[in-house]
C-alpha cells in the first residue's frame, strides 16, 4: 500500500511539474504564438501546456488544432508526429523522419541489378561507376538513405524487380498506428469533414483550378469531384489508414505516394490531391469521361461497373459518387456543398489568415516522369541519345514531366512523338 501511495505521489508531482510553467494568461500565449514561425511549431513546442494555450486560441486556430488532432487522446509522441507531418511540406524530409514509409526500398534495394545502378549513376553524371556496397555506404554517410526524391528511379526499379509485398504493407500500417495514434478504418465524422473542407480550402481550390483547366470543366464542378472523393475515402480524417495500406485524406497506397510521380507525404492534403488529380489528367488524355475516370481511380479498371454490380465494393463506391454528384446539381457555393455533405459549414475569412505552413508545389510538380520518343528526325537539334533498359537506343529530350510530352504530341502529332515510362529507360 505504501509503495502504491508513493507511486501516485510521484505521478502527481510529475504532472504538476509539467504544468507548473503553463501560464493561464491569454496575452502570454498570444505573444508566444506571434513569436513562433508557424502554428505547427508552436503546437509542437508546447505539448505540455496544450490545456492552457488552447483557451487562448482564436476560433480558426482551434479549428486547425482540432482537425489535426482528431480524434482526441493522443500520446506526446503521436501528437508531435502529427504536427511534424503537417510541418514537413518538403516530401523528402517527411520520409527521412518517418522511414517506415520507405521500408519497401530499404528491404528490396539489394535486388537492384548492376545495370540498373549504373543507369542511375549515368542519369546523375557520376564520373565513373561505383559498386552497390560503396554507393549505399556513401548514402548512409550523407544521411540520404531515405532521400526518396533522389532515389526515385532506383525505388521504381526495385519494385519492378520484386513486386507487391503485403507483409511490408502491414508493417507500414502497424507502425503508422503507433506513430500517429491512428485507428485503422477510422474516418471523420460530419464535424471533422466540415472543418477539413474549410481549413484546406486554399489547397482544394488550387488543385481544382489546375485540374479544371486540364479537363475543360468549370472549377466548381471539379471541386465537387475532389470533395466527394475525399468524403468517400476518409471523411476528412487527415491521418486515416486502411488495413490494406492506404494513408491520409485521399487514402494513397504506396503505388501513389512513392511510385507515381515525385514521392509525397501521404498526409499532406495538397500533394495527395495532386496525385489524384494527375491520374484524372491521364484518363482524360486517353479519352475517358469523368465517370469512367472515377471507377478507374478506385478499381484500376476502365471498364468495371458498366453494369453497376451492387455486390462489388468498387461499384458501390462509384454509385455513391454518382448519387452525391447528382445531389449537388445546381449548387453554386462551397458552403452549400459542405452543408450537403456534413450539415455544417465553417468557411470564414479568418481561416485564410492562419499562420500555417502550406505546400507550395503545383499539380505539375507531382506529375509522373516519362520520356518522349522522337521519331522521323523530329526536333533533331534538341534531341539526345537515350537507352532503354533492354539496351536499345532511341532519341529523346531526356526525362520530362508528362504534360510537357502531351504538349509536344499536340504540336507535332502522336505519330511523331511517342511516350514511354521512365521505369523502362536507363538514361
Amino acid at each position: 500500500m505504501k509503495k502504491q501511495l508513493l507511486i501516485i505521489m510521484v505521478l502527481i508531482f510529475s504532472v504538476q511539474s509539467i504544468y507548473a510553467g503553463c501560464s493561464n494568461k491569454v496575452s502570454f500565449w498570444r505573444t508566444k504564438m506571434s513569436q513562433s514561425q508557424s502554428l505547427e511549431l508552436f503546437f509542437l513546442e508546447n505539448y505540455g501546456c496544450k490545456g492552457s494555450f488552447y483557451k487562448a486560441l482564436s476560433s480558426p486556430e482551434k479549428l486547425y488544432f482540432d482537425t489535426v488532432t482528431y480524434p482526441q487522446g493522443l500520446g506526446k509522441k503521436q501528437y508531435q508526429n502529427r504536427w511534424y507531418a503537417m510541418l514537413l511540406t518538403n516530401d523528402s524530409e517527411f520520409f527521412k523522419r518517418f522511414p517506415t514509409f520507405n521500408n519497401y526500398f530499404n528491404t528490396y534495394k539489394s535486388t537492384l541489378t548492376t545495370q540498373q545502378l549504373h543507369c542511375f549513376e549515368k542519369q546523375h553524371d557520376f564520373p565513373k561507376p561505383v559498386s552497390a556496397k560503396t554507393f549505399f555506404k556513401e548514402l548512409a554517410k550523407r544521411d540520404m538513405s531515405n532521400d526518396v526524391s533522389y532515389l526515385y528511379p532506383l525505388i521504381r526499379w526495385s519494385y519492378m524487380n520484386s513486386g507487391t509485398d503485403m507483409q511490408l504493407s502491414a508493417k507500414r500500417v502497424a507502425q503508422a498506428e503507433r506513430d500517429f495514434g491512428i485507428q485503422r478504418g477510422r474516418v471523420g465524422d460530419a464535424k471533422q469533414f466540415a472543418r477539413y473542407l474549410a481549413l484546406f480550402d486554399p489547397e482544394y481550390s488550387d488543385i481544382a483550378q489546375s485540374l479544371a483547366e486540364q479537363l475543360a470543366l468549370p472549377p466548381l464542378e471539379v471541386y465537387k469531384l475532389l470533395s466527394i472523393l475525399t468524403y468517400l475515402e476518409s471523411r476528412g480524417n487527415i491521418f486515416a489508414v486502411s488495413s490494406t495500406g492506404a494513408f491520409g485524406p485521399l487514402q494513397l497506397t504506396m503505388h501513389f505516394y512513392l511510385l507515381y510521380g515525385e514521392p509525397n507525404n501521404p498526409f499532406n492534403p495538397k500533394s495527395s490531391l495532386a496525385k489524384l488529380a494527375n491520374k484524372f489528367v491521364h484518363y482524360h488524355h486517353i479519352g475517358k469521361d469523368l465517370d469512367a475516370s472515377v471507377i478507374a481511380y478506385k478499381s484500376g479498371s476502365l471498364t468495371k461497373c458498366q453494369e453497376g454490380d451492387p455486390r462489388d465494393v468498387d461499384c458501390r463506391y462509384y454509385q455513391e459518387y454518382k448519387r452525391l454528384m447528382l445531389g449537388m446539381q445546381g449548387m453554386q457555393t462551397k458552403e452549400e456543398i459542405s452543408r450537403y455533405l456534413t450539415g455544417k459549414s465553417y468557411f470564414y475569412p479568418e481561416l485564410f489568415e492562419l499562420k500555417r505552413v502550406k505546400n507550395q508545389n503545383t499539380l505539375k510538380y507531382y506529375e509522373p516522369y516519362q520520356y518522349a520518343v522522337l521519331k522521323g528526325g523530329i526536333l533533331k537539334d534538341r534531341a539526345v541519345q537515350s537507352m532503354f533498359l533492354s539496351g536499345q537506343l532511341f532519341h529523346s529530350l531526356g526525362k520530362m514531366r508528362r504534360s510537357d510530352i502531351y504538349e509536344l504530341q499536340e504540336k507535332y502529332g502522336r505519330d511523331m512523338i511517342g511516350v514511354v515510362s521512365d521505369k523502362k529507360v536507363c538514361y
